[in-house]
């Protein structure tokens, strides 16, 4: 982490790195939209009245927290709640999630998946890669297995990253972070009316910058695979083929994936993968202000696209579509931060 970051020279206009401290953020603005959208979505698809209640009232309630942290001098007067407001979205994907799962319908004729299976068969049988996980056996399995049970807190982790970058940026700056969040709004104040603002300003107006910039190419990246998924009625072919290619390696790391995907998955495959799509837009936003840090967690994206395809949690043409989805989505969310 000790590497510079563009967090602090990416650039010195003061147009390009300001943010208006308060109002809604465009990560927040794609939840609401979300959160809309299964709203209304829970009136279309044939869900029990329980549900859909239940759904509603949840909404309403995300929504109105969401618009209470957005309110204008809520970071400057409360830091915890500016906290609050990095992180929420962490737990508002796993919301996300499950509420997109209500509207699945599985196929008993599983059509779809004896099309994607093909594909899988001519990649997972090819001697090449057969050989591979022969001679890498049983290391290789085990760090695919490791790198799927990363899925989960890798998003949380790149966030983390930008927060020890600020540490480090105002530490450098010769500033004590535990005082900006008093200092604030002051400092906002004098680098309107000044050609050259204190360079604790700027660093903590670059950190809502990139914060805002992960968090929409991460939502963007989720939220396109959760709208999918209703369409694409698809069942884990770890559930419906067993084809686990390779040596069979007995993984304490595989047994603690199925249980949590048995505690907590919605019970069907989801094309696109939104486990590889969400990883692989955040550490391409990630990437751009902390370049080394990034392609770590870029390796960490393509291990977790592997891993989702050799233990059959996905059917490869999952991974490739939450690859091009997670392109696409950091594709997107940087144009939207350049204007």
């Amino acid at each position: 982490m000790t590497e510079p970051s563009t967090l602090t020279t990416r650039a010195t206009d003061e147009s390009r790195v300001g943010e208006f401290v308060g109002g809604l953020r465009v990560a927040e603005k794609l939840l609401l939209g979300f959160f809309a959208y299964t709203t209304v979505a829970s009136c279309v698809f044939p869900l029990v009245l329980r549900q859909r209640l239940a759904l509603v009232g949840l909404n309403l309630l995300v929504c109105t927290v969401v618009l209470l942290l957005s309110r204008d001098g809520v970071e400057e007067r409360r830091p915890f709640l500016a906290l609050v407001r990095d992180w929420l979205p962490c737990v508002l994907i796993l919301v996300a999630y499950r509420e997109s799962g209500l509207f699945f319908v599985p196929d008993p004729a599983h059509r779809l998946d004896y099309f994607f299976v093909r594909w899988d068969d001519v990649l997972l049988k090819n001697p090449w890669v057969l050989a591979v996980l022969s001679f890498c056996s049983p290391w290789l399995q085990r760090y695919l297995e490791l790198s799927y049970l990363f899925c989960y807190p890798s998003v949380p982790l790149a966030l983390g990253s930008l927060y020890l970058a600020r540490q480090f940026a105002v530490a450098a700056a010769g500033a004590r972070p535990d005082v900006i969040g008093d200092r604030q709004h002051g400092s906002v104040a004098v680098a309107a009316i000044s050609e050259h603002p204190p360079d604790t300003t700027l660093i903590e107006r670059r950190y809502r910058l990139a914060i805002n910039h992960f968090w929409t190419a991460a939502l963007l990246a989720a939220f396109s695979c959760f709208v999918l998924f209703p369409f694409f009625p698809l069942t884990p072919p770890r559930e419906l083929f067993h084809d686990l290619p390779g040596p069979r390696v007995a993984s304490l790391l595989r047994g603690l994936n199925h249980w949590i995907l048995g505690r907590y998955a919605v019970g069907a495959s989801l094309f696109p993968s939104a486990h590889v799509a969400t990883v692989t837009a955040a550490a391409l936003a990630i990437r751009t202000y902390l370049p080394r840090v990034g392609v770590l967690f870029l390796i960490l994206a393509g291990s977790i696209a592997l891993a989702t395809v050799y233990g059959r949690y996905h059917y490869a043409a999952d991974a490739v579509a939450g690859v091009l989805v997670g392109l696409a989505a950091f594709l997107v969310s940087r144009g939207i931060h350049r204007r």
